[in-house]
């Protein structure tokens, strides 16, 4: 948090109701008593949000937010292309520099999760942070939902489950990245997941039978937190559209009752809305396929993926030491069914909640 006073929100069904009042009095607050801040307040803050595995059945739902202030006279303006000797959008051309892309192209289950690993850990390690295990990653980008996924029979040991990297390769991607980052006088200020286990998904589900709106819950959750977390007046967010939900104005209305909100077009791949009050000016951003158009989002992806990955190693290797005839599942409909029907078949000897393993759709 910003500031010493306690923030409250309430959570009802999707919605965080956000006292935009407080927030703006902060900002008022700071400015009266020439308290300084980091940065120039004006940059805008660039915020991408997406998720992985909305669709298994097995394995968590993970929704991550990425977020980078970027000053005004770059705003706007393509980030790859100002970011051009540290990222590529093209695992083709990478020519030494790290890949930032649609998760789906990053990773696939015959090229494994390089490509992931070494882009969020390279990210990761230009704030000097640097993991070793699945824990440590945890507790850099979900330390929200650690205590609870570690409740988890086959989660108990992520903190023995390495993270093998070349720590020469990731640092020197990192000196390029902060080079190239600090040439542009972009910062990364934000980067966090929401990781949600098959028992608070299910219990989602029971009382809301919408998974969207699940998804929505913790999309609403990480503009809080992006809000809160930072000093600058203007945020553009862009968020992957799921559902097929077109309309928004409403719930914004109710996390930002105290501003101005103005609908700029709702349309078949994009819902677009403006907030506006004295101290923040908010664009939103709903769009189908946004993970091909903005950065911030396809790292958002991009990490979001990584950590399901490393959570699904960790449920693998849990079963599979119990029974070697088991084949690893990635939890999708149809490889999950049948990863179920061989623990019946094959495993019968093991034991588990189903409401901790399965989700209810």
């Amino acid at each position: 948090m910003l500031y010493s006073q306690e923030v409250k929100y309430n959570i009802t069904i999707d919605l965080i109701f956000i006292d935009s009042k407080e927030v703006e009095n902060y900002y008022r607050c700071r400015k009266e008593s020439g308290g300084r801040m980091k940065g120039n307040l004006n940059d805008t803050v660039y915020v991408g949000i997406d998720e992985a595995g909305l669709g298994p059945i097995l394995g968590p739902l993970v929704v991550s937010a990425a977020a980078f202030a970027v000053p005004a006279e770059k705003a706007g303006k393509d980030m790859w292309q100002l970011l051009k000797d540290s990222v590529s959008h093209n695992k083709k051309k990478l020519s030494g520099r790290i890949l930032v892309c649609d998760s789906k192209k990053a990773y696939t289950p015959a090229i494994g999760i390089g490509f992931l690993e070494k882009t969020v850990l390279t990210f990761l390690k230009y704030h000097s942070k640097t993991p070793e295990s699945t824990a440590e990653l945890l507790d850099l980008i979900c330390p929200d939902s650690k205590e609870k996924i570690l409740e988890y029979p086959w989660y108990k040991n992520l903190a023995a489950q390495k993270i093998n990297f070349n720590s020469d390769e990731i640092s020197i991607s990192a000196s390029v990245l902060r080079k190239d980052l600090d040439a542009n006088k972009i910062n990364l200020t934000f980067l966090k997941s929401f990781c949600v286990d098959a028992g608070c998904y299910n219990a989602m589900i029971e009382k809301i039978r919408n998974k969207s709106s699940v998804v929505f819950h913790f999309v609403c959750r990480l503009i809080d937190e992006a809000i809160r977390g930072s000093q600058n007046r203007n945020f553009h967010f862009v968020i992957d559209r799921q559902g097929g939900r077109m309309h928004y104005g409403q719930h914004l209305r109710t996390m930002f009752g105290n501003m101005d909100l103005q609908i700029l077009k709702e349309e078949e791949n994009i819902s677009s809305y403006q907030l506006v009050s004295k101290y923040k000016n908010i664009r939103m951003d709903f769009a189908v396929k946004a993970d091909d158009d903005f950065l911030p989002v396809c790292l958002a992806a991009m990490a979001s993926k990584y950590l399901r990955e490393q959570l699904m190693i960790s449920l693998n290797s849990y079963f599979i030491e119990q029974c070697a005839d088991l084949k690893p599942t990635a939890g999708y409909w149809t490889d999950g069914n049948r990863f179920l029907n061989d623990l019946k078949t094959i495993a019968p000897h093991i034991q588990y909640n189903p409401n901790q393993l399965i989700r209810c759709k």
